[in-house]
Formats: structure tokens, C-alpha cells, sequence
């Protein structure tokens, strides 16, 4: 008879309750992690999505993942190895790019073919973010200090944090609050002239974002540029080898080690609560497994409210989790194809540096205005904006030689669509539109172009557990951010029922491809054991 008792349960085998799991077991704890899908990872996986062809079909890029969680869970033994990216590449549908590289002089040229003045600009507003930044990721493996009721360690918390932007000079204590509370359009039109250029920084305000450029508060998805880094290089962006699964079968792999047992397929139906204390949980095939702790990596309305139930929740409590937002508006596509794409703004026989980039399609800052409101009004963007890769320039396990894989991220996709109209109806027509806009940048798309695979946020939802397709598991807006991520009595990852933790992207600091949360909840968790 199989043995059903632990000390600890994790639900969900993302990044964050791998990371969860390793920690708890390095602790001594004997841990189970129980996983919906049929393979580790979540959202950060690798499938072949076409036959021949292979890649990280949802979370695409590294960045954030915390040097720390790396080290302590020796992710390098166990196969991760990442790929620089070092050029982001902004093609134009009237003939002209800007490719930004590791080399200043040839930026500064760059740059110079839009404006004489936006490079400092840039290079300026950048220092500043990246002051900005060092504060900011300082406090992402720490829980935060609670709104009330402060302890000794909860008071030392805020006052290092005071400490920390008091030592900053005052004008960039200034930029730090306009990052914080302040509009895109106010910082984009205050720092560049240029339209290439503000479209540029715009398109750093979209891939976790779903609001306009005039909304207080949304300057801050342009920090994510400054709190990451790949093997010691600060604000450096990459791919993983093998795609982002390569992060969580080493997680995986690193956890199997240590004794923790991860069972696939189980997929959690209630987690079992009595006098107020877990005692379990039950999956949706009556198997029930025991635990006094359980760290859930699952976002935290269905946690809270489904998993749980509002009944045994404090009132007040359970009111503030069912509003919280969540939405990114977000459609992932990967491509196979049977050659290299070629762009019409700069073509060229074999791979180049605007094929080994960040590709970002974004026409002009009010591109994002137009994108916005067409989605806030149930139409999927149409142009879209859209982040791409082809990993496969520089990764050669991901398709066969001559052959290539393209990510792309598109926005904004609207969950709830105008008319009743329903996703599983519409997707083909809006492949078709994504696909037939690409072709204005990349004329030989058509012609190469094997298979598609599109993930709708309806389709994200059901197959990764992303609430409305949120990729953060809940909007990162101030509201809903450091101490009330998702709702104070539950922002230091404990939760009003005992021996309940939260572990994943809807608790500090966030979304991405962090290992924070899971970190931060092992801790906790650690500490009150």
C-alpha cells in the first residue's frame, strides 16, 4: 500500500514550488510535490509542439531567476546552462531598425539615426533605473514587513528599505517614485524626442503589463530590466539551452536527490482542512494525501476560495482575494519553420544579430494606446504588439539543422471577448491576423512557415492554471505589490488557516521566472516549523 503521509505537500511542479519543494527538504522534510500536467516546469516547460520541432511553449526568456536560488539548488549540476542574448533588434514597417548590441560606439550610430540627443537619454534614464533596481531586487528574497502589528523583524525590514532610498541623491529619489506610482507617457515624453526611440521605451512597459501608458502606477514593469542578470552580468536577458524546461527538470532533478517524490498527473481537487489546520489535501480522484504544511504554487483565488472555500475563511479576507485583478492579456504563438526568416528592413544570407535578439514589433508608443482600448473593449489587438525570439539561431537542439523555431508574445489579448464571441471560435481568425501582420516585417513568413501552435488566454488558463491567462498570477500594480501581494494577512506567505503557505507568482515579489516566492514561502515556512 503506497504511502501517502508527508510533512510537507506542494501543489503545482512550476518553477516556484520546485524551488519550494528543494528548499523544504534541504530543511529535512520529507515533501510531495503533486503536478495537474503530465510533466514538470508550469509555465517554464519544453514540448515539441510540432514533430521535429521543439521549445519553451509559454515563459520564453531568463533573466530573473535569483542567483541565489541557482547556487543553493546547484541547478548547473543538474543540466541548466543559459545563452546570452546581446542584441535587441526593432524592425519598422517603413524600411529603417534599430539594433542595440553590447557595443556602445555602434549604438550611439544607432541611436543617431532617430535623434542626436536620445542615446544619452537612454543611457541616463537607465542609470537611474538600475539605482532603482539594486533597491528593488535587495528586497526580493525577503518577505515584506507587515502592514500592522509589526514585529522587531518587520520594523528592521522597512527601516533598512528607508535606509536604502534615503541614500540615494534627491533627484533620483524623485525618478524612484515616478518609477513607482508615475505614468509611462509622463517618463517617455520627459526623457526622448524621438518616436523610434519612445517606441522603444514603451515596449518595455508591455510584456507583464495589461494598461495603458497613462495609467499611474504602470512605469514599473520597466524595472524588470534592471533586477536580472545571466551568470554575473547584470541586466542581461538569454535563452536556456533545450528551452525553458531546462530550469525545472534541473529543479527537478535537484529535488529527486534530496528524496522529495513528485507525482505527476495528480491533480488537486480540495486541500482538506480541520479546526482551522490543513490536515491534507484530495485530488480529483479521491486519493487523499496527508501533511501538516501545504505551499500552494497555484494562484491564490483558487487556492483560497476554491481549494479551501470561503467558509473557512475570515470574511473580510475571502472579499479582498476575490477582487483581486488578474489579467495580462497575453497570447503566446510558437512557430515551426523549415528556413530562417528573413526581414524586410535588413536582409542578409545566413543568421545574423537580428536573428540571435529580442525582435520587438512595435509600430510607435501609440500602438499601445491602440492595442489597449481595442482589448479593454473585448477585440483582440489587431495590429497586435509582439515580442519575439528564434531561439533556435542559437540553440540547435530545438529543431533541425536549417530549420527554426520563433516565439512570439502577443498583446493584448483580451480574455473575455466582445459579442459572447469565444476563444476556441476565434483563434484560427486571429492566427491568421497575427500571422498575415508578421508577414509586413518578415515577406518570406508564408513561404516557410511548417506549423503554428497558439496558446489563447483561455488555453493558458486550462492548461497552466494562469487565472484569465495572467502570467503573473494577479497584475503587478502598486495595489497589489509588496506587503498586500495578494492581501496583507497573507503577503509573508503564511495564511489565516494554519499550516498553509503560498508559494507561488501571486505572493512577493511576483511574477516571472523568479525562484523568489518559492524561496521566500520555504523560509517562512522553515522558520515557524
Amino acid at each position: 500500500m503506497e504511502n501517502n503521509q508527508f510533512d510537507a505537500i506542494i501543489i503545482g511542479a512550476g518553477h516556484n514550488g520546485l524551488t519550494t519543494a528543494n528548499y523544504l527538504a534541504m530543511g529535512g522534510l520529507k515533501v510531495c510535490v503533486l503536478e495537474q500536467r503530465h510533466i514538470v516546469g508550469g509555465a517554464a516547460v519544453s514540448e515539441e509542439f510540432h514533430p521535429g520541432y521543439r521549445n519553451s511553449i509559454a515563459s520564453y526568456v531568463v533573466s530573473l531567476l535569483r542567483p541565489e536560488v541557482i547556487n543553493d539548488l546547484e541547478l548547473k549540476k543538474y543540466g541548466y546552462e543559459t545563452i546570452a542574448l546581446d542584441n535587441a533588434f526593432y524592425p519598422d514597417l517603413k524600411g529603417d531598425y534599430l539594433l542595440i548590441s553590447n557595443d556602445d560606439d555602434e549604438n550611439r550610430r544607432q541611436f543617431a539615426k532617430f535623434s542626436e540627443t536620445d542615446f544619452d537619454s537612454y543611457e541616463e534614464l537607465h542609470e537611474i533605473i538600475d539605482k532603482v533596481g539594486n533597491i528593488v531586487a535587495k528586497q526580493w528574497l525577503k518577505a515584506p514587513p507587515k502592514l500592522a502589528e509589526n514585529g522587531v523583524g518587520d520594523l528592521l525590514s522597512a527601516l533598512k528599505l528607508g535606509m536604502d532610498f534615503y541614500k540615494l541623491d534627491a533627484d533620483t529619489r524623485y525618478r524612484m517614485m515616478q518609477l513607482f506610482i508615475g505614468a509611462p507617457e509622463t517618463l517617455i515624453e520627459r526623457w526622448f524626442e524621438s518616436d523610434k526611440i519612445k517606441a522603444v521605451m514603451a515596449q518595455h512597459c508591455i510584456p507583464a503589463n495589461y494598461t495603458s501608458l497613462y495609467q499611474p502606477g504602470s512605469s514599473m514593469a520597466m524595472l524588470h530590466h534592471a533586477v536580472g542578470g545571466i551568470d554575473g552580468v547584470k541586466g542581461a536577458w538569454g535563452l536556456v539551452k533545450g528551452g525553458m524546461g531546462g530550469i525545472t527538470q534541473a529543479m527537478a532533478k535537484s529535488a529527486e536527490a534530496k528524496g522529495v517524490v513528485i507525482k505527476t498527473e495528480a491533480c488537486v481537487d480540495k486541500i482538506l482542512v480541520e479546526n482551522n489546520h490543513v490536515q491534507g489535501v484530495r485530488l480529483t480522484d479521491g486519493t487523499t494525501y496527508t501533511a501538516k504544511v501545504i505551499a500552494a504554487n497555484t494562484e491564490p483565488k483558487r487556492t483560497l476560495l476554491e481549494y479551501v472555500g470561503e467558509d473557512k475563511l475570515p470574511k473580510s479576507f475571502a472579499k479582498d482575494i476575490s477582487v483581486i485583478r488578474q489579467e495580462s492579456a497575453s497570447l503566446r504563438m510558437n512557430l515551426a519553420l523549415n528556413g530562417l526568416p528573413q526581414f524586410a528592413c535588413l536582409p542578409g544570407e545566413g543568421i545574423g544579430p537580428q536573428h540571435k535578439s529580442t525582435i520587438s514589433i512595435i509600430e510607435n508608443k501609440e500602438h499601445v494606446e491602440q492595442a489597449y482600448r481595442s482589448a479593454r473593449s473585448g477585440i483582440p489587438a489587431d495590429p497586435p504588439l509582439i515580442e519575439a525570439l528564434i531561439p533556435s539561431t542559437v540553440d540547435d537542439s530545438l529543431a533541425a539543422p536549417g530549420h527554426h523555431v520563433m516565439s512570439l508574445l502577443c498583446k493584448y489579448m483580451p480574455y473575455d471577448l466582445a459579442d459572447g464571441k469565444n476563444w476556441d471560435d476565434e483563434k484560427e481568425q486571429v492566427i491568421e491576423n497575427v500571422i498575415d501582420y508578421l508577414t509586413k516585417y518578415i515577406p518570406n513568413l508564408r513561404e516557410i512557415l511548417v506549423s503554428v501552435q497558439c496558446l489563447t488566454p483561455l488555453d493558458l488558463e486550462r492548461m497552466f492554471g494562469l487565472p484569465r491567462g495572467d502570467i503573473c498570477h494577479g497584475r503587478l500594480e502598486p495595489d497589489q505589490l509588496f506587503s498586500m501581494r495578494p492581501q496583507p494577512e497573507a503577503a509573508q506567505y503564511a495564511t489565516p488557516i494554519n499550516g498553509l503557505y503560498l508559494c507561488g507568482s501571486g505572493s512577493h515579489p511576483g511574477g516571472g521566472v523568479t525562484g523568489a516566492p518559492g524561496h521566500n514561502a520555504a523560509k517562512r515556512i522553515l522558520k515557524d516549523l
